[in-house]
């Protein structure tokens, strides 16, 4: 049997019922993948990974590991020529695989696509995309990108390499794609690459989210400022309405979701208020241990 083209890792942060949703699309989807699972949250969890999908390959850590350095290790471990990234409440649509590799091997070193939200029944549930995934909104933009989301996107050997001391450094994909722009990598998008995001975030896990996941992105930016955090957590108050308009922007451009911004527009305001207040925090004080908060 010849070896697999892509292997797909995921991240697995927040145990079942999404892993299992995950795993059951690319088994039904891509059951020739190399899949990789790399899982930091408990060891029943791994029982039921090894029971019930045995082809995937489990990484297992028992210390608090962060999302990146999951992706890391998932990368490390992958043998296929192509590698790409998922997490644990994703789920994979049919042609979504086949068409990483042909687009990989028609010459494109790092390919993505858009994010569909697959959870839609409450205000809450759009809020959260919208503050998560407004730049990602299917049918998305097609051929060259500035960006791709770190949860859909594949990268060759070459892309991996251009990143490898950054993906050591536990670095977002704001980090990893903005190197491989700087060395002459192209980013690919193709609206034919959705993914579907199935998480539920009740009011208070999504307020904790926002607030770890914007301390440790500004953490994490601290170095690279300097003087200039004091600029940044002065400016901070001006920061929800600049963001809200350009989620509005991304929303309205996308069309089709309208009428659901509208009835999320207060509960947005007061994600991207909790939003501005950690990164606040981590301009001043630093990441502290946020980004191990962060599912």
């Amino acid at each position: 049997m010849s070896e697999p083209r892509l292997a797909v890792v995921v991240a697995s942060v927040n145990g079942f019922p999404y892993l299992g949703d995950c795993l059951d699309s690319l088994a039904r989807t891509a059951p020739w993948t190399e899949v990789i699972v790399a899982d930091s949250t408990d060891e029943a969890t791994r029982a039921r990974v090894r029971e019930s999908w045995p082809t995937a390959r489990l990484l297992s850590f028992d210390a608090p590991t962060t999302i990146p350095e999951l992706r890391a290790a998932g990368i490390a471990a992958a043998i296929a020529p192509y590698v790409a990234l998922i997490e644990d409440h994703c789920v994979v649509r049919n042609g979504w695989a086949e068409l990483l590799v042909r687009l990989h091997e028609e010459g494109h070193a790092v390919v993505g696509g858009p994010i569909d939200n697959a959870i839609d029944d409450r205000v809450r549930d759009w809020a959260a995309f919208f503050c998560e995934y407004s730049a990602y909104l299917e049918p998305g933009p097609s051929g060259p990108a500035l960006g791709l989301p770190g949860m859909n996107v594949s990268y060759d050997r070459t892309a991996v390499a251009a990143i490898a001391d950054l993906l050591a450094e536990g670095r977002w994909e704001t980090w990893l794609h903005a190197r491989l722009l700087e060395r002459g990598f192209e980013l690919w998008a193709d609206p034919a690459l959705v993914i579907d995001h199935a998480k539920d975030f009740d009011l208070r896990e999504f307020l904790s989210q926002r607030y770890h996941y914007s301390r440790s992105y500004a953490g994490m930016r601290n170095p690279d400022l300097g003087w200039k955090r004091a600029l940044y957590v002065l400016a901070s108050p001006l920061l929800p309405p600049l963001l809200y308009v350009r989620i509005a922007g991304n929303v309205l451009r996308a069309g089709g979701r309208a009428k659901a911004l509208v009835m999320a527009t207060p509960l947005v305001f007061l994600y991207l208020v909790v939003w501005t207040y950690g990164e606040a925090i981590g301009y001043t004080f630093g990441g502290g241990r946020s980004l191990l908060e962060v599912r």
